[in-house]
């Protein structure tokens, strides 16, 4: 025992009981594990160390700091990539747990930590992995920092990308082009201005782009189903794929009705056939 314990052992008050054992620490450093998160920190450790990407992606790490330096989300968040390799390399099932609360949903998978690791790790992959085990085992923790991007994956899931032609808009990115050096100073117009000079052509063209057709539409939402995307998904948030679900099936009866329409103004622009004898 130590002099500090041994210390505190002799000013403790005497109650004429045995003193309560000292709740165990865990290495989160929030609170002890239940009996089932402990199982389950085991399961996901297991299917971690198990995964192939696994051998691929974790090589060796030098603890030199440079993914760290380079990496945008260090410098705002209580994220370090360095970190994430450590706990990959060389942690236990309690570390992995404890990363995968919060602080693998910090990256932005930027990739800049892969390409400056000279032992060649891809952290931003591992990273991946370890998000992966978080929606197939629905943690709660995967839940919350999940819950705002709903709008994202509904757009993700019908249209394929996370962009709308909503969010592009010339007052929302005043730095466009060349004059993103520029100060208001240097053209002798304001940039709101400025912006508004955007020839209207070009915004339309804008919002074209991101058109999908109802076809395209339902093959990446089969490429889901069948590559188990939804399965996942579901885990996480199934209000949101019985959501996505729906706006499918109305595509579907859409794409049906559009399809039945050609086909009888196929046969209509046909019409009957001309037989002649002999």
């Amino acid at each position: 025992m130590s002099f500090v314990a041994s210390s505190l052992q002799r000013v403790r008050p005497s109650t004429g009981e045995d003193p309560a054992p000292t709740p165990e620490i865990e290495i989160t450093g929030r609170r002890e594990l239940t009996s089932d998160e402990r199982e389950l920190a085991g399961t996901i450790f297991a299917e971690f160390r198990a995964d192939p990407r696994y051998h691929r992606f974790v090589l060796g790490c030098l603890n030199c700091g440079e993914c760290t330096s380079g990496c945008p989300a260090a410098r705002f968040y209580d994220f370090s990539p360095r970190e994430m390799v450590q706990v990959a390399q060389n942690g236990d099932a309690t570390t992995l747990w404890d990363a995968m609360q919060e602080k693998i949903w910090a990256c932005c998978q930027c990739y800049s930590c892969t390409m400056r690791c000279r032992f060649g790790n891809d952290i931003g992959g591992i990273i991946n992995v370890m998000r992966e085990l978080s929606v197939v085992h629905g943690l709660e923790s995967t839940r919350r920092a999940l819950a705002p991007f709903r709008r994202t994956f509904t757009l993700l899931g019908t249209i394929g990308t996370q962009l709308a032609p909503d969010m592009i808009q010339p007052e929302f990115f005043r730095d466009w082009g060349p004059a993103a050096t520029a100060t208001e100073a240097d053209w002798g117009v304001p940039l709101e201005i400025l912006r508004k000079a955007i020839p209207v052509d070009v915004l339309q063209t804008t919002r074209a782009a991101w058109e999908v057709s109802v076809q395209t539409s339902l093959e990446l939402f089969r490429i889901y189903e069948e590559a188990g995307v939804l399965d996942m998904l579901r885990a996480v948030d199934p209000d949101l794929v019985e959501m996505l679900v729906d706006l499918v099936e109305e595509r579907r009866e859409e794409f049906e009705a559009a399809r039945e329409r050609y086909r009888n103004e196929l046969e209509r622009m046909r019409g009957p056939v001309a037989t002649f004898p002999g």
